[in-house]
């Protein structure tokens, strides 16, 4: 038997052995977000929460891992070795992250690094889908997560814990946090190192993957996150935030050898060297002696990457290295006005400066190096009014508008609009109907145009346009069933397609698609009948297609047609709690590099358990589970396996 395994085995008798029976410690949220009590975007849109509850229940250490159980929520892992959230068959560059209501992602591609965003951190995800508010500007053509971090309450609190899995896998966190009636503040710091992941038993091994832990799967993470909150009045409050994750890891490669393979990609010897990341941000809100409020905010983001490529698995002759900052530094400014009656008018003004530096070199198959150099910036602004109204306490309507623009290098400037109708029923208790129709727009990133390799800058603007109709019902024995049906119209989506040359017959480039489709719906069960028992269902149905003239593509790569999820909690009469989650994927594609040959993935089921057991009135909590119960084989991206079985134990402590 195994150190881990002892220690496994220890912690699962003590959380079997022991009765325990107290309040679970509070989670605040910071004051410096403020949410209205009167109906707004959240009442006429496709709106999900997760709550730290939630994250710790699920046993979630990254933000990827907190939203995985969503409706429409589908995480994807590739030759990138992240983890890439895809919504309704959309990316990830096309979904908004912002921390405490600020954008948080990287101006090189768009995209975010879900697994660098600690867990332990949050107090609350909101993740809009669709038709999400006018007031952020450009970009969220998918949907929108907002991060709500947690704050300080009154008094001292604190929090140690650690967590050990297979295969050198370690996380260790602490946090302390206080407040007064002047104010608040919160401080956390985690360091997490995994050796690898497990491969499946199942998994037949080969010349590229021969071992039981994945190749290159290694990631380090060290993070720190500080915020606070200053009441200068009664009227007027301040805050800051404060972050930084910086570490290391390996990007696993194609295990498909043989070459005659259409779907297979050619292997590549990448690792992310090193990286760094950090984010502040100030906030000011006033609420003036009438019913007008103001709310601004200053921020900065910074990402440094050193990466490399190797000649072969060995990852000793570099072949390729790329030093690069991706910066962000912006404002906004939002003022709110409380006609009563007559319904809320919100006004804002965003603009931010984005940046890319990359420098180094890179080695193609016939040895010739290219020396890499891009140094660009990007600025995009937006100006957004949205109007909400409850004109009879049944009924709220939303409708708004923004400009968005951007400017590029020799004054080149891309102008649009962005815009949000939508409305909510309530025409009994426990009934809400709803409707919405949204135009979003997502400007070009500096990789799309710029990519030494792959860039265009005749690139459009992408366009979505979405159309929804929700229902929310309250059923007996406290069952609760929500459902929508939805269908987004995508115009001028960007993606890289194959365009060989003579000198370069591998190049590929980032190209405008007239048309993708998108529509289906989601439908939930909610059940809270036992006080004990607490039991949540999704299925989500997703229909893509590719309508661009002359395009093969009937179905979009890896937009899986059928996904299910099914999660509950149990709590024993002696304190025990027992976790289950479980995940169905099904019916997703991957083509060949040119589109004309298309091959089904296989369906793969999922099963995660977590037991957890409380002592010392719930101040000392121990707890151990398992993901991917029975071990399945399983791909998000052909030719890269996922984990098998993996089991993990921990202990936390609050004070």
């Amino acid at each position: 038997m195994t150190r881990f395994q002892q220690v496994f085995m220890l912690l699962l008798a003590l959380v079997l052995a022991h009765p325990a029976s107290a309040q679970e410690a509070e989670y605040v949220l910071g004051e410096i977000v403020v949410k209205s009590d009167k109906p707004g975007v959240e009442d006429v849109t496709n709106v999900a929460e997760v709550t730290a509850e939630d994250i710790e229940m699920r046993g979630a250490t990254t933000l990827n891992e907190a939203i995985e159980m969503l409706p429409g929520v589908y995480i994807r892992t590739a030759a990138d070795g992240t983890p890439r959230i895809d919504v309704r068959g959309f990316r990830t560059r096309h979904i908004k992250l912002l921390i405490n209501g600020t954008p948080f992602q990287s101006t090189y591609d768009g995209q975010f690094d879900p697994a660098s965003i600690p867990a332990e951190n949050i107090a609350r995800i909101v993740l809009t889908k669709g038709a999400s508010s006018v007031l952020y500007g450009a970009g969220g053509t998918a949907a929108v997560i907002n991060i709500i971090t947690k704050g300080g309450e009154q008094g001292m609190h604190g929090s140690v814990g650690v967590r050990a899995g297979e295969v050198d896998s370690y996380l260790g966190k602490a946090s302390l946090s206080g407040g007064s009636e002047k104010g608040f503040f919160f401080g956390s710091v985690s360091s997490l190192n995994s050796g690898a992941y497990p491969i499946s038993d199942d998994f037949d091994r080969n010349a590229a993957q021969d071992s039981d832990k994945r190749e290159n799967s290694d990631r380090d993470r060290d993070s720190a996150f500080f915020n606070g909150g200053y009441n200068i009045s009664d009227s007027t409050k301040l805050g800051a935030v404060f972050s930084y994750s910086g570490g290391s890891y390996g990007k696993p490669p194609s295990v498909i050898t043989d070459s005659k393979d259409p779907f297979g990609k050619t292997a590549k010897y990448e690792r992310l060297e090193d990286y760094s990341e950090v984010g502040t941000q100030f906030n000011l809100r006033h609420e003036f002696d009438f019913p007008l409020s103001l709310d601004t905010a200053v921020y900065a983001n910074q990402r440094n990457e050193l990466t490399k490529t190797f000649k072969d698995d060995t990852y000793d002759a570099i072949n390729g290295k790329s030093r690069s900052t991706s910066s962000v530094a912006g404002a906004s400014l939002r003022a709110s006005y409380d006609f009563d009656v007559l319904g809320v008018l919100t006004t804002a003004l965003n603009g931010e400066n984005q940046s890319w530096d990359e420098s180094g070199f890179s080695t193609n198959t016939k040895g010739k190096k290219t020396d890499i150099g891009v140094n660009q910036d990007l600025q995009e602004y937006s100006a957004g009014l949205e109007y909400t109204i409850t004109p009879i306490d049944q009924v709220t309507l939303v409708a708004g508008g923004s400009y968005v623009a951007q400017t590029g290098p020799e004054s080149e400037t891309a102008t649009d609009w962005t815009y949000l109708l939508g409305a909510s029923y309530r025409p009994f208790e426990g009934t809400t109907l709803s409707a919405n129709h949204a135009r979003k727009v997502r400007f070009a990133s500096v990789r799309n145009l710029f990519d030494s390799a792959s860039g265009n800058p005749d690139l459009e603007p992408e366009v979505a346009k979405h159309f929804e109709i929700g229902l929310t019902q309250e059923l007996p024995f406290k069952t609760i069933f929500s459902g929508s049906v939805y269908r987004i119209e995508a115009q001028d989506m960007i993606e890289k397609v194959a365009t060989p040359t003579i000198l370069e017959p591998k190049k590929e480039t980032y190209t405008n698609f007239e048309e993708y489709l998108f529509h289906g719906f989601e439908v939930g069960l909610e059940n809270t009948f036992f006080d004990s028992l607490w039991i949540r269902t999704a299925y989500n149905y997703l229909d893509s297609e590719d309508k661009s003239d002359g395009s093969e593509r009937d179905e979009l790569q890896y937009r899986p047609r059928d996904t299910v999820s099914l999660e509950g909690k149990y709590t024993c009469p002696f304190g025990t709690t027992l976790y289950a989650g479980l995940q169905y994927v099904a019916n997703q594609y991957t083509y060949n590099d040119d589109a004309t040959l298309k091959k089904r993935m296989d369906d793969f089921t999922l099963v995660d358990l977590k037991l957890s057991h409380a002592f010392l009135e719930k101040a000392l909590s121990v707890y151990a589970g398992v993901n991917n119960l029975f071990d399945e084989d399983y791909e998000e991206s052909y030719g890269f396996p996922r984990p098998g079985r993996t089991l993990y134990c921990g202990i936390d402590y609050v004070f």
